[in-house]
């Protein structure tokens, strides 16, 4: 189900949580909304998925407004929406089979289809076979997959991850994205993710808002917005990407004065080299590194241009002209 998100705003006081935030959210995808603590990412979430309303501003699903619902009508929409939370939120009294058939009793289906449905979901989410568990002795892994296998209870057509992996430890959170993918693949499913861990973005989402003071900073495909970031805040959250800096090959302790950033189309080709032809500038790579983004490459590379101003001039216009993003680096020697 496609989402739409119309100048929506919201206040706590003087504090503009969300200040016209406007976005069309495509059906069937995986969607990032990326932000820094504080930059309304939350608040954004609980109005796009009904749990608050907006002062000002309209939500839609599909070609239907809900955020002037009545309460009768707003009950009967949530039920089209599942939500997973940072940290779980099971009920420690109840099996995790009864953990994921509460919200079908809640919906008063009947007790067949809810056994039935219980099975098929722990089948789903790979804990076939677990369900008498106690929650307490379940990983954090294992209770997320109850989480999500919960959200999905009632067939939801929308999907919210709120911070959904932040409490797992980097493996288990791949393995978790990995089924959220893969569930949202099978069920056709919308799934809004909300985080702070660009990590998050790179390997799950297809496209990605960038939120920085309740306003959207940047948005489009990841791999569009990886390749050629327009933010600061963007390009803050690119520089300290953690499996990025990994994969970087440190060739120098210096800091260089430029980050290049190559796209899948440019990665092949040798635009360095063609640059030195072409403008006699000499290049002093201090890093470089290649990535992988859904199955293409990318390029960094961190580097000094010379001998002289006005050749490094030329070689930054002729790289940029080449497709090549690239971004004057803040270095010591600059800030003293």
């Amino acid at each position: 189900m496609q989402i739409r998100l119309e100048n929506l705003k919201r206040d706590y006081g003087s504090l503009h949580a969300v200040d016209g935030v406007s976005l069309n959210i495509p059906s069937n995808t995986v969607y990032g909304i990326i932000g820094r603590s504080g930059a309304g990412k939350s608040t954004l979430v609980r109005l796009v998925s009904m749990l608050e309303r907006p002062d000002e501003g309209e939500v839609w699903y599909g070609d239907k407004r809900v955020d002037n619902l009545s309460k009768k009508e707003l009950i009967e929409e949530r039920r089209k929406i599942g939500m997973i939370f940072q940290n779980f939120n099971l009920f420690s009294s109840r099996t995790a089979a009864e953990n994921i058939a509460y919200p079908m009793e809640i919906c008063r289906k009947p007790k067949d289809w809810i056994k039935k449905r219980t099975e098929e979901l722990l089948a789903l989410v790979g804990l076939e076979g677990r369900g008498d568990a106690a929650v307490s002795t379940l990983s954090g892994g294992q209770k997320q997959r109850i989480a999500i296998a919960r959200a999905l209870a009632c067939e939801p057509s929308i999907l919210f991850c709120d911070e959904a992996t932040s409490a797992l430890d980097p493996q288990t959170t791949r393995s978790i994205l990995a089924l959220i993918k893969e569930i949202q693949k099978k069920m056709n499913l919308t799934v809004v993710m909300i985080t702070h861990q660009m990590e998050v973005v790179r390997d799950a989402c297809d496209r990605v808002a960038v939120l920085e003071n309740g306003k959207v900073v940047e948005e489009g495909l990841v791999s569009d917005i990886f390749a050629s970031p327009k933010s600061a805040v963007t390009k803050d959250f690119l520089s300290n990407l953690t499996n990025v800096k990994e994969s970087l090959v440190k060739l120098s302790d210096k800091a260089g004065h430029y980050t290049l950033r190559f796209s899948s189309s440019t990665t092949s080709e040798p635009i360095i080299s063609l640059v030195t032809k072409e403008t006699g500038a000499l290049f002093n790579i201090v890093a470089a590194g290649v990535q992988y983004i859904e199955d293409k490459k990318y390029g960094v590379m961190v580097l000094d241009i010379g001998p002289d101003e006005e050749t490094e001039k030329k070689a930054v216009e002729m790289l940029t002209k080449n497709g090549v993003t690239v971004e004057r680096t803040l270095v010591e020697e600059e800030e003293q």
